[in-house]
């Protein structure tokens, strides 16, 4: 018998629903069963209106954007493809970035995917199901040499003030040798960074792993450097009295793991080091 990501989730679900599951004797029962379990736990609400609202701040290549006036991106399809396991269907509605958890929270939205990392402080006032590991990453010039972060020291790296890459930068900066710091160039913008080492000002910049990807594939004259840093889940945020709906992502998100969906998706945004197949709820720390 093929033991699944899920089929072991399902069978807590199934109980929790009060459903029963057939054995699994060729995987379909365990799929169907999957699948039963995740709608059965959907809010009446949702299921009645046959759509699941989920907003977003669609300016976030390749997460969430618009392009030739269509919404496109990760979370875009990945959604989609969770409304559909659910019976459902995806309206993904433009929200500015700030006003996204407190909407979660107040039933305005559904659920929000907007390349939104859990953290702790977070979960005090929505529930996260974990989707994606995602952290930030050194982007050099091609051929340049070193690898990742430590081999910063005695370059110049353009970093925009008061972010986490200065954070990340200044630590590192503490751990080089003494007549090897690195230079940080404060800038305005992550794309002034960006313009900087494509001008020949700066020798690297840090971006989080999914932008610096799309950078990298439409620069050929700049590369990713090592690994990510300090990686984090990105979290599909759900307000902590809809417990029903948040099962019925989880379910649903681990069919699409298992069937082969979140690896095509991965795949075709070409952010699969970012894979993370554990929907765990508030996995963040």
């Amino acid at each position: 018998m093929r033991i699944t990501i899920w089929a072991a989730a399902v069978a807590a679900g199934l109980l929790l629903t009060g459903c029963a599951a057939a054995p699994d004797t060729a995987g379909g029962s365990v799929a169907a069963g999957a699948r039963t379990a995740a709608r059965a736990s959907l809010p009446d609400d949702i299921r009645r209106a046959g759509v699941l609202v989920v907003g977003s701040d669609l300016s976030f290549a390749p997460m969430e954007f618009v392009k030739d006036g269509k919404q496109t991106g990760f979370d875009v399809e990945l959604a989609a493809a969770i409304a559909g396991r659910l019976g459902l269907k995806a309206e993904v509605r433009q929200t500015p970035w700030p006003e996204l958890l407190g909407k979660v929270e107040a039933g305005d939205l559904d659920a929000a995917m907007a390349s939104i990392t859990d953290k702790a402080e977070r979960q005090k006032s929505v529930d996260f199901v974990d989707y994606l590991n995602v952290g930030s990453v050194v982007v050099t010039r091609g051929g340049q040499g070193g690898d990742g972060i430590e081999a910063l020291c005695g370059r110049r790296v353009a970093l925009p003030a008061g972010t986490l890459y200065v954070d990340l930068a200044e630590a590192q900066n503490k751990r080089c040798p003494a007549g090897e710091k690195m230079t940080i160039i404060a800038v305005p913008t992550l794309t002034g960074s960006k313009e900087m080492v494509l001008a020949g000002k700066a020798d690297a910049y840090l971006d989080d792993f999914p932008p610096a990807a799309v950078s990298v594939r439409e620069n050929p004259s700049l590369a990713i450097s090592g690994r990510q840093i300090e990686a984090a889940p990105y979290g599909i945020a759900i307000a902590k009295d809809r417990s029903g709906l948040r099962q019925a992502v989880q379910l649903a998100l681990y069919e699409l793991f298992d069937d082969g969906t979140y690896d095509k998706l991965l795949d075709k945004w070409q952010i699969s080091e970012g894979s993370l197949k554990t929907g765990a709820i508030n996995g963040g720390a």
